[in-house]
């Protein structure tokens, strides 16, 4: 038997799993090279954080600054931010600020609120004990502060708006609406109000053409989120790149734009996988956004024969998937302005068979793309490997992706 491994439960064990394939399919295992890039020391970080790409470095901005709020990806983003809001606060207080003048945000864009025992795990115990962390409220305490350009209502976190020094900690994925997570977006949708980040997503029905995975240059989207951080004067961010063991393998510091497009760039190559199609079947792997892990599923479809392919989603996330009040169900037929219900005999329009490998499955998990009666659910790898066997008795071209949430095609 073949074998290949795979990451899984980044917020947990943090582990390998390993696949195993009769000896006579084909099997291309996509591995972007920056997975197995080695992850940054802590001298590196502080390095790169005290010397930005562009601009003068943190300290000189804190100085004489009243409030500070440093603003962090939610447990849907790989990034430590332990590793790296050390050396933030550091810089903070040698020039001045006390802790009482610090506190955490969760850009949590239109997902759900998060709990210490999360918060511990992207923070560190440290940081929770000595400074204030606040979830952002889309729902409420947001005040207005105008539009972007092509009419977005821009409304934001109150507690983010009364700081004087607005820092933000991310990573640069590839994502599927503006091409590369990172930047501005931390602020639109992270800190933003219910009412802009619907309108945000409307964008998406703007110019479909200018949006997309790894569309980075000319996204419409993209351009939505700098004009947001241009309006709140977002002064300082740290984006980083991370491998398939979610540690931080390169790191940019500075003006949101800067990071952002100097990111995205080195993004191409460090996610990017040759262009492939035509495959009878896909192993896709969820692991650094696991709790969206249908992402990783719409990766799959871009490598798949059409209608006639089977689909693995590999889904590990004990938490189930996160809540999204824009996108996501509410109720048997119902959901946030975004979301879209799907019959049953949807999925079956795209591919011959899904099989979920979830060993924590749910009935709502798959609300995203599919009914959940259109999926075939197993907890093991051995249960999945019994079916496929069935299906392919024979020759099979099969890809595995390690991670369909943060990888994309080149083109």
């Amino acid at each position: 038997m073949k074998k290949i491994s795979i990451p899984s439960r980044l917020w947990y064990e943090n582990k390998e799993w390993e696949l195993t394939f009769p000896d006579h399919w084909q099997v291309d295992n996509l591995n972007p090279p920056g997975f197995e890039k080695a992850g940054l020391t802590g001298e590196q970080i502080r390095e790169k954080i005290h010397h930005p790409l562009s601009g003068p470095a943190l300290e000189e901005m804190a100085r004489g600054k009243k409030q500070a709020v440093i603003v962090f990806d939610d447990m849907t983003r790989p990034t430590p931010v332990k590793d790296v809001a050390p050396y933030i606060l550091a810089s903070l207080h040698k020039a001045g600020m006390k802790k009482d003048q610090i506190r955490f945000l969760w850009a949590l864009g239109a997902h759900g609120a998060h709990d210490m025992i999360n918060a511990r795990k992207k923070l560190g115990e440290e940081i929770v004990e000595n400074y204030a962390v606040y979830n952002h409220d889309p729902f409420q305490n947001i005040i207005r502060i105008g539009r972007t350009p092509t009419g977005v209502e821009l409304w934001f976190n109150r507690e983010f708006m009364a700081c004087d020094l607005k820092i933000g900690i991310g990573c640069i994925t590839p994502h599927v609406h503006v091409g590369f997570g990172g930047g501005a977006k931390i602020v639109l949708p992270g800190v933003a109000g219910i009412e802009t980040i619907n309108q945000f997503h409307n964008q998406l029905y703007r110019d479909k053409g200018r949006t997309g995975l790894g569309n980075f240059e000319n996204n419409i989207m993209r351009a939505e989120c700098d004009a947001a951080g241009d309006a709140v004067a977002l002064n300082f961010k740290v984006d980083c790149l991370v491998n398939r063991r979610g540690q931080i393998t390169n790191l940019y510091a500075g003006p949101f734009q800067t990071t952002h497009g100097a990111g995205a760039e080195e993004g191409q190559e460090h996610y990017g996988v040759p262009h492939a199609s035509g495959y009878d079947l896909a192993i896709c792997n969820a692991y650094a956004k696991a709790n969206e892990s249908a992402i990783a599923l719409f990766f799959s479809l871009m490598l798949l024969k059409p209608k006639e392919a089977v689909a693995v989603l590999i889904s590990d996330a004990p938490e189930g998937q996160v809540p999204h009040y824009v996108m996501r169900a509410w109720g048997t037929e119902y959901g946030g302005r975004h979301y879209t219900p799907r019959a049953k005999g949807f999925l079956q329009r795209l591919m011959r068979k899904l099989i979920v490998m979830a060993p924590y499955p749910d009935r709502t998990g798959l609300d995203l793309v599919s009914h959940s009666d259109d999926a075939i659910f197993v907890k093991t790898w051995p249960e999945v490997l019994a079916i496929l066997e069935k299906d392919f008795p024979g020759e099979a071209k099969v890809a595995v992706v390690q991670d369909g949430t943060m990888m994309y095609l080149k083109k």
